[in-house]
């Protein structure tokens, strides 16, 4: 017997993926804080983080942003279903999908 490791011991090929969800929700906290029409902030509860954005001028109504590692790479998704809306390194395409979302435009 081999105290070295475990019997069904298993390699990956690739080291896991770093989790990299607090800096890319700090990059569009960041970029939610200089856009000229929202404002919101970088939310942490539990251990789960997410940005929570509100329209400067619209109707009370906020979304939460997640964002989550799916197909080999980071996304942000709506934190309300885990639809994604675009890739984390994508941050201005982001933020003008929340904007749209935010005043009711689609696109």
């Amino acid at each position: 017997m081999n105290f070295d490791k475990g019997r069904h011991a298993a390699t990956l090929d690739a080291p896991p993926p770093r989790n990299d969800r607090r800096a890319h929700l700090s990059e569009l906290d960041a970029g939610v804080r200089t856009h000229p029409h929202l404002a919101g902030g970088l939310i942490e509860r539990r251990g789960v983080s997410w940005v929570s954005v509100v329209r400067y001028g619209g109707p009370r109504r906020t979304v939460e942003i997640g964002c989550d590692f799916r197909d080999g790479q980071w996304w942000f998704c709506w934190a309300a279903d885990g639809r994604p809306i675009r890739p984390a390194r994508d941050v201005t395409a982001t933020l003008h999908a929340v904007a749209s979302e935010l005043a009711g435009v689609s696109g």
